[in-house]
């Protein structure tokens, strides 16, 4: 794959010139790569955000610390690893396919596991290696994205995956559902979540091809070993001091993915204790139809618009999703006006987010730097569910009621604030053809 090459034209813009505008990408291989994100997003819905949660809250009675802290140590594992895979992926003759199953396949079977014991202490271990799986996972998915795409359209086959990720999440939740009957118990989604994860990632790892990688790829492969790992991460950090804008790209994403990631975990609960919900997808099914629109709409709009700007538009979104939130506790308003735009400011999140990231990364080693941006992402996840629950410790729902919760998502509205504010003094990169 030719490299795209990027030139500074102003104070805070860069032109990145793409080499490979003329290359074929087969649709098969974009389709099967995008399959992927559909079979990722059903393990994040129904697991994170709907019945793990449900099953400690609900069938067990106990407090919310319970799913958020396990959340939070599987996150601070894969913020420690991630960027030493990242560069294990980046060696010469290194296939990132490999790493993308293995991971894959930890996280299904562990998540199978979660649904065949009773010991509360095994569930929630196999919890923690089924969320460290998933999560590494996207290492590899994410720096694969060069290989089924041009520089030219990275926005628009980055909000493809999303978008298909939302509808798997859809689907995926409704085909639970289905082998859910009257009396089940929470514990019983997790089988046929793991079994669903699995079938619709096969495409993927059938029928898509990685792109050779640039010759530069052999002197970074030379000096990593398990041994220096963590100084390599170090070593990754200094690195990215050194990359125009990707140090403050990366700073704003630890700030704005705090909030999200916490709203991925909590949002099925919040909507059953707090608004009054009998099911959590009867909020999370309108906020995932608006996701997949919202992600296919901003693919189109980041290789328009460019992904700095798009990002704007996605954290302002978020400043409006949750200052309704605190205030709003209308049932109908909540289910069909916030959720949905909840939705779409997910979706565009992700999808420009992403976009940014290569864009910005010096592609002979995408995947040490998608690492870093993976660490600095769970960081944040580390930090929300910790956030989240503590507030939730010291400000017991069941004494303070929904004041509790509304003081909660104030600490979420504050990091997206801070990270917009970091965002604006990022790069504004354009894409144009060589």
């Amino acid at each position: 794959m030719a490299a795209p090459s990027a030139a500074p034209i102003a104070s805070n813009s860069v032109i990145l010139t793409a080499q490979d505008a003329g290359e074929r990408v087969s649709p098969v291989a974009v389709g099967s790569w995008a399959l992927y994100d559909f079979a990722n997003t059903i393990f994040s819905l129904n697991i994170i955000s709907i019945y793990f949660p449900q099953f400690i809250v609900n069938d067990l009675k106990l407090v919310d610390a319970w799913y958020a802290f396990p959340m939070s140590a599987s996150l601070l594992i894969v913020a420690l690893i991630s960027p030493l895979l990242g560069s294990f992926s980046d060696q010469a003759g290194s296939k990132r396919m490999p790493w993308l199953i293995g991971t894959t396949l930890l996280c299904v079977f562990m998540t199978a596991s979660m649904g065949l014991f009773s010991d509360l202490g095994i569930i929630v271990a196999t919890l923690v290696l089924a969320n460290i799986g998933y999560q590494t996972a996207l290492v590899f998915y994410d720096a694969l994205l060069p290989s089924v795409s041009t520089t030219l359209n990275w926005g628009k086959v980055s909000g493809l995956g999303v978008g298909l990720g939302y509808l798997g999440a859809l689907l995926g939740g409704y085909a639970v559902r289905l082998f859910l009957g009257e009396g089940s118990t929470n514990q019983q989604a997790f089988v046929p979540t793991a079994l669903l994860f699995l079938a619709f990632s096969l495409p993927c790892f059938l029928f898509v091809r990685e792109r050779r990688k640039p010759r530069e790829a052999e002197a970074v492969s030379r000096r990593i070993t398990w041994r220096d790992g963590f100084r390599q991460t170090w070593r990754t950090l200094g690195e990215a001091r050194r990359v125009p804008g990707l140090f403050i790209f990366l700073v704003a994403n630890f700030f704005y993915s705090d909030a999200l990631n916490t709203v991925i975990v909590a949002m099925g609960v919040y909507s059953t204790q707090v608004i009054g919900f009998k099911s959590a997808f009867d909020v999370l099914a309108p906020a995932i139809v608006a996701a997949v629109v919202g992600s296919l709409l901003f693919g189109l709009v980041t290789d328009w618009l460019t992904s700095k700007r798009s990002l704007v538009l996605s954290l302002l979104m978020w400043v409006g999703v949750f200052v309704a939130a605190i205030l709003v506790t209308d049932p109908t308003i909540f289910q069909w006006v916030i959720a949905p735009l909840a939705g779409v400011a997910l979706g565009s999140t992700w999808t420009a987010a992403r976009t940014m990231m290569i864009e910005l990364s010096p592609p002979a080693k995408l995947g040490e730097f998608l690492g870093i941006y993976n660490l600095t992402g769970k960081f944040s996840a580390v930090l929300g569910p910790v956030l989240w629950g503590t507030t939730l410790l010291i400000l017991d729902p069941r004494q303070y009621g929904r004041f509790a919760y509304q003081i909660a998502i104030g600490t979420l509205l504050l990091m997206v604030l801070v990270g917009l504010g970091l965002h604006l003094l990022t790069p504004n990169v354009r894409r144009q053809r060589a």
